[in-house]
């Protein structure tokens, strides 16, 4: 088991860096379509949705996200960087994660059921997701990569001090290797990231945005930072958890077998989803002027 995980996790790394480095940008963004796509089939799998329908229905998703990408003036403009005429997407996102996620969590029950509406959701948060990668991305890779390094850190600092000082189940009932000291390590290990990469990472001409730790202590101050730090962190543990509830519902161990070794696409990319809309949602809002000192 162990080395069809290495490997697949060999394989994927390559792919991705060498994307990232070195393939033109649209289609660096066509990947993260793809990826999204995937994670989108099983999100309606696990909705129930038979094989074939679901195929169609990702399929379609990645068919209007190409269109989106070749011709649709906001999609443009957001994997060039810029966010504003799509940030009411971001904040309905948001709005799903901070608020319709807990009350689901609570509930023990999927957002919109099986039928079309929860469709819908799950349609929203995959579209919402890609775009902000591509709006990451089109700010820059270190800027995309301190993105994705909160939700990595958060992962293996939470996984840490849950081993070394787990005493309290977070949500026994949906994950029971989760505990609020993990909780407590993934904030505190993110607080540490956004110190290091404000300073660390510098603004320059291939890089104009510098960080997401950098943009938003220079455009909103470090107290803001810090909420959206934690609020971010808190957010992807909450993604984490809705994933694991579906997966409960539905009666299966991972969302997928696409990866060997490590199950399904969106295993690997539930946290992710949450976090990105969310990040990418306030700094549309500090490039609209909405928020900064």
């Amino acid at each position: 088991m162990l080395l069809p995980r290495v490997l697949t996790a060999v394989v994927l790394l390559v792919v991705l860096v060498g994307a990232a480095l070195w393939a033109p940008d649209v289609w660096f963004d066509g990947l993260l379509l793809l990826i999204v796509c995937l994670g989108y089939y099983e999100w309606l799998r696990l909705l129930s949705v038979r094989p074939a329908r679901a195929v169609s229905m990702a399929c379609a998703s990645g068919i209007l996200g190409v269109l989106g990408l070749l011709a649709f003036p906001s999609i443009i403009a957001a994997a060039n960087g810029i966010g504003g005429a799509v940030t009411p997407v971001y904040l309905l996102a948001t709005l799903v994660w901070i608020i319709g996620v807990p009350i689901a969590l609570t509930q023990r029950r999927s957002m919109g059921g099986q039928n079309a509406l929860g469709q819908m959701v799950a349609f929203l948060l995959c579209v919402s997701t890609w775009i902000a990668l591509i709006q990451a991305d089109g700010l820059g890779k270190p800027f995309l990569l301190s993105v994705l390094l909160l939700v990595w850190v958060a992962d293996t600092a939470a996984y840490f001090a849950g081993r070394a000082f787990g005493r309290r189940r977070l949500a026994p009932a949906i994950s029971p290797g989760k505990t609020w000291e993990g909780v407590v390590g993934a904030v505190v290990g993110n607080l540490v990231l956004a110190v290091l990469f404000a300073a660390w990472i510098p603004v320059g001409p291939d890089n104009p945005a510098g960080s997401l730790f950098h943009l938003i202590a220079q455009s909103a101050g470090w107290p803001f930072l810090v909420g959206l730090v934690v609020l971010v962190t808190l957010v992807g543990v909450v993604g984490d958890l809705y994933e694991s509830l579906l997966k409960r519902l539905c009666g299966v161990k991972d969302s997928g077998h696409l990866l060997p070794g490590h199950g399904g696409v969106l295993d690997r990319i539930d946290a992710l989803m949450a976090v990105f809309p969310v990040t990418m949602g306030i700094v549309s809002l500090i490039q609209l002027g909405l928020i900064g000192v």
